[in-house]
């Protein structure tokens, strides 16, 4: 997942990011149906921060710009791409978000080979949750479920007793597993249990099976509010 953006472009008030050819994905067959975002995360970028924005779309159709409407605050460096084996491809968006951004929403669309996506809503929240210290307490092959905790600050809102827990867990070859749950919040801290890919037994892609795994976590206030991303890494026992 090493391909670079080459070309930044910003047009007016819609930021367009050309791709490069290392970029680019090739493929005889074209998609059918309409050109539309499967799925993508987070929603919400935080001002100041670095984000890797995850935009999943079928696979033979390659991006040739991403469009985020208004671009003021808004930067591009990277590009990467990942093919899931199951007729997409996850594409990895490096934004840059200034600290002077202005809080609101934006909308984000991609431009294909085939065409324009319908925008979706990208947003920036006018104040940060934070998450530090990802621990992970339990990654048991056997078990269904992995645990961990977090500390948790909300300074301008408030996390209620159960936030939502969203997460991200690569664990080599195969679908990153993404979804959220429900977490417990007291004192400062969010504990939370997250399926374990290889024990899951309805999915949409092939499992990851790997020992070493990678995890993103973000929780949602009240408020709806996202917080930072927080990242560990941890091997199965």
């Amino acid at each position: 997942m090493d391909a670079r953006a080459r070309l930044l472009t910003a047009i007016g008030s819609v930021l367009v990011i050309a791709l490069g050819p290392g970029a680019r994905i090739s493929g005889a067959q074209q998609p059918q149906g309409p050109v539309v975002i499967g799925s993508y995360y987070p929603t919400q970028v935080i001002p100041g921060q670095t984000t890797v924005l995850r935009v999943a779309l079928v696979r033979n159709n390659p991006v040739l710009s991403l469009e985020i409407t208004p671009s003021q605050g808004i930067t591009v460096t990277k590009t990467a791409s990942r093919d899931l084996n199951q007729g997409s491809v996850w594409w990895e968006f490096t934004l840059n978000v200034a600290k002077d951004a202005v809080p609101g929403a934006r909308t984000l669309v991609a431009v294909t080979q085939n065409g324009r996506t319908p925008s979706v809503a990208l947003t920036i929240p006018d104040h940060v949750p934070n998450l530090s210290n990802l621990t992970v307490l339990a990654a048991k092959s056997d078990q269904p479920e992995i645990k961990l905790q977090l500390s948790a600050a909300d300074q301008g809102g408030t996390f209620g007793a159960t936030p939502y827990v969203w997460f991200l867990l690569a664990c080599g070859p195969g679908q990153p597993e993404t979804g959220a749950v429900r977490g417990n919040f007291a004192g400062g801290t969010v504990r939370a249990s997250i399926p374990n890919p290889r024990l899951l037994q309805v999915r949409a892609g092939a499992p990851s099976k790997g020992n070493h795994c990678d995890l993103d976590v973000r929780a949602t206030d009240s408020s709806g509010v996202d917080s930072n991303t927080a990242t560990t890494a941890f091997d199965f026992q």
